[in-house]
């Protein structure tokens, strides 16, 4: 009877006649770079205090997470504050770290037609404004026609 092991040592030396078998070392193995999707984190997880914290954006780069997406809150009757922006910006990008997108408040969808609503649709203007000046690209909303009791 023969045994599992001499059985691959058969298998093995005759599959080496017909091919032979060359081993790939590391250096021969080059990494394939996924150019369609990058992986990114957003202000639900957020470690410290804040997106651009030092602590939460060493434990981003920890899991790969290099694209961030922050939540800034909205001051009342006014937008966000360039400063702030910049500096979550500055902040990032010292980490090499990219802050990619905002959230924006969404909640001028709401409101009635009427020069309440004007004023946020205004204000919700000159935040994008203001995101482009520090060079963030996307701004995203979430709204629903159902408000959630969370």
């Amino acid at each position: 009877m023969i045994t599992r092991r001499e059985f691959a040592a058969g298998v093995v030396c005759a599959g080496a006649l017909a091919t032979p078998v060359r081993p790939v070392t590391a250096s021969q193995q080059k990494p394939r770079t996924n150019t369609l999707m990058h992986v990114g984190g957003d202000y639900h997880s957020v470690l410290g205090d804040n997106i651009a914290s030092k602590q939460n954006l060493e434990y981003n780069l920890r899991h790969g997470v290099k694209h961030l997406t922050a939540e800034v809150k909205k001051r009342p009757g006014e937008g966000w504050d360039v400063d702030e922006l910049r500096r979550m910006r500055d902040s990032c990008e010292n980490f090499g770290v990219v802050l990619e997108a905002i959230r924006m408040d969404s909640d001028y969808i709401k409101l009635p037609k009427g020069p309440e609503r004007e004023r946020e649709i205004d204000i919700v203007a000159g935040n994008i404004r203001k995101s482009a000046q520090v060079g963030v690209k996307i701004i995203t909303y979430h709204w629903e026609l159902i408000p959630s009791p969370c």
